[in-house]
């Protein structure tokens, strides 16, 4: 009895339809029918700072520690078309009373925007030392993040 193995290179240049694999279709950096089991995101450790530098090309979930009043979000490689986010798992230190401002946020260099919140209530933390809150920012083609909050995890 032989084996014999048999290896394809697959590219864009195989099909101007994209390559179909077990009804999944690969197409210019899209995937198209996939059923997606045992999924995990990779978590970013964000650097506390007056200034929060989130790349979204290291992933869409991130923590921070904080240890610093945030006054300023950088986001860099938010998709400019199409819609994105970024979950964020915030931790006050254990001093605790952390802040995190939202009319100071970067998308992709351009100029700092406020972010937008429900009922334009603001972003306000809980404040005790150790308290975890999950701040969400929802992209569409790169504009203004909506912020949504889950606070005070115990």
């Amino acid at each position: 009895m032989s084996s014999e193995l048999k290896v394809d290179t697959i590219s864009e240049k195989t099909s101007a339809n994209g390559v179909a694999i077990d009804s999944v279709t690969l197409k210019d950096g899209a995937v198209v029918g996939a059923a997606l089991t045992d999924y995990v995101e990779t978590d970013v450790a964000v650097t506390s700072g007056t200034t929060l530098a989130i790349d979204l090309a290291n992933g869409n979930t991130g923590s921070v520690t904080l240890a610093h009043n945030v006054t300023d979000i950088d986001f860099t490689n938010v998709p400019t078309n199409g819609t994105s986010s970024f979950t964020m798992k915030v931790t006050q230190d254990g001093t605790g009373s952390r802040t995190m401002a939202i009319n100071a946020i970067t998308v992709n260099g351009g100029g700092n925007v406020t972010g937008l919140t429900p009922g334009a209530a603001g972003l306000t933390l809980s404040t005790g030392a150790n308290d975890v809150d999950l701040v969400s920012f929802l992209f569409f083609d790169a504009g203004t993040p909506l912020i949504n909050s889950l606070l005070d995890f115990s």
